[in-house]
């Protein structure tokens, strides 16, 4: 992937992406999401905290933790000045832009652009360390940003289900790409990015002095289908478990189990992990 390939495709999905919040899928996906942060995360993040959401793009996940709370000033860090705008609208309107700074580059150079901050928490949501360069040097550098005890809250692309997804729609090569190179895509629109693995990513955190606090992966019981895929749009699989309240009761209960279960991360269409800096060498 190029970062001209990056910036085109998040140009084309700026104006439409918040739009994700109108399929059930994404909705039960972001549900789990909310209360991981809400149970993991949040309890342990100090009064008048800062963060820094790398590849925050529209701002999704920002707009909920400063509107959650009202103590917290953040860094938006992303390339697409196309998405930030939209970040910085959402603040306007909501009334925390004095709490919002939106700075647009290339988190393989996130630590020299912000050099000199540290912060209490750090996230990276979806496919965002996917599309980088080097996930790994990524890291290096959003480790170097945190503060003593400060988490780092990541939710990456799974291996397994990326190969999972391709058998489904019939992409083979796709599916064997995931699987022996650890790179793939789900339509053919999408650049190609990284992809990772519960034990492989855990390896990477431990070994930047990080200790790895939660390790999960969800939805692991309901997978999105290629209308998922898309900014509109909701596939026949999806729409039966899903559409009707009660059942997506009962799949909610089933996936909330799931998820304080570290031996289904595998499982998860996404992978989650907290990780905490507990000391500074």
């Amino acid at each position: 992937m190029t970062q001209t390939e990056v910036l085109e495709y998040f140009r084309k999905k700026a104006d439409d992406y918040d739009r994700v919040d109108e399929q059930v899928y994404w909705r039960l996906s972001d549900q789990l999401l909310w209360e991981a942060l809400q149970d993991h995360v949040l309890p342990r993040l100090p009064q008048g905290g800062r963060l820094l959401d790398a590849g925050g793009g529209t701002g999704r996940w920002t707009h909920r933790l400063l509107r959650e709370r009202r103590d917290l000033t953040c860094v938006l860090f992303d390339l697409s000045p196309d998405m930030t705008r939209h970040a910085t609208a959402k603040a306007e309107q909501d009334g925390y832009l004095d709490r919002l700074s939106v700075v647009n580059g290339d988190l393989m150079e996130v630590a020299d652009r912000l050099g000199g901050e540290r912060f209490d928490l750090v996230i990276s949501f979806h496919n965002v360390l996917g599309f980088v360069a080097d996930p790994d040097e990524v890291l290096r550098q959003l480790v170097m940003l945190m503060a003593p005890g400060a988490q780092l809250a990541l939710v990456l692309p799974n291996r397994y289900h990326a190969a999972f997804f391709n058998v489904h729609v019939g992409a083979l090569d796709e599916a064997e790409s995931a699987l022996a190179e650890a790179r793939g895509r789900f339509t053919p629109d999408m650049p190609v990015m990284h992809l990772f693995t519960p034990a492989l990513l855990q390896q990477t955190l431990t070994a930047l002095g990080l200790a790895v606090s939660v390790r999960s992966g969800f939805p692991a019981f309901i997978y999105p289908g290629y209308q998922e895929t898309q900014i509109e749009g909701t596939s026949a699989g999806v729409s039966r478990s899903l559409a009707d309240p009660l059942r997506y009761e009962r799949v909610l209960r089933m996936e909330r189990r799931a998820r304080v279960e570290p031996d289904l991360a595998e499982r998860g269409n996404n992978l989650f992990f907290v990780a905490r800096r507990e000391h500074v060498e």
